[in-house]
């Protein structure tokens, strides 16, 4: 399976790109904790990835990278195969990509011949804090 790549163009005015600079700057200058963020309602504590989840997701694709390897397949075969850009699957498999999209992972796994399955189960954690 070939997907085309898509590349979108910056839509964002001006003014959007100045205000989004003027957040990233007040970040780089005041350099807030997420219990500062949540609390000033900058941040929607249900949006933020655990450590915890991270794991989960790295382990997944350290998995997926093992098989693009033992499959023989280079970062450039499988961007072409997923319709991703190859600096992206390189970031994607060395966690160098922050918070990927369903899509995104999706595209990874289709392209090595994988799927990815969803399941769910009682977080125990979560019944403690409450």
């Amino acid at each position: 399976m070939t997907i085309e790549r898509v590349f979108r163009a910056n839509r964002q005015t001006p003014a959007q790109r100045a205000e989004e600079q003027a957040i990233r700057d007040k970040f780089q200058r005041e350099k807030p904790s997420l219990k500062d963020l949540i609390a000033s309602g900058d941040c929607d504590p249900d949006s933020v990835m655990t450590m915890g989840h991270y794991f989960e997701i790295r382990q997944a694709l350290s998995a997926l990278k093992l098989e693009r390897q033992r499959a023989g397949l280079s970062l450039a075969q499988v961007a072409k195969r997923s319709g991703l850009d190859r600096a992206v699957v390189s970031r994607l498999e060395n966690g160098k990509l922050d918070n990927p999209t369903v899509a995104t992972l999706m595209r990874y796994a289709t392209a090595l011949g994988k799927r990815l399955l969803w399941s769910y189960q009682d977080d125990t954690q979560a019944h403690q804090a409450g």
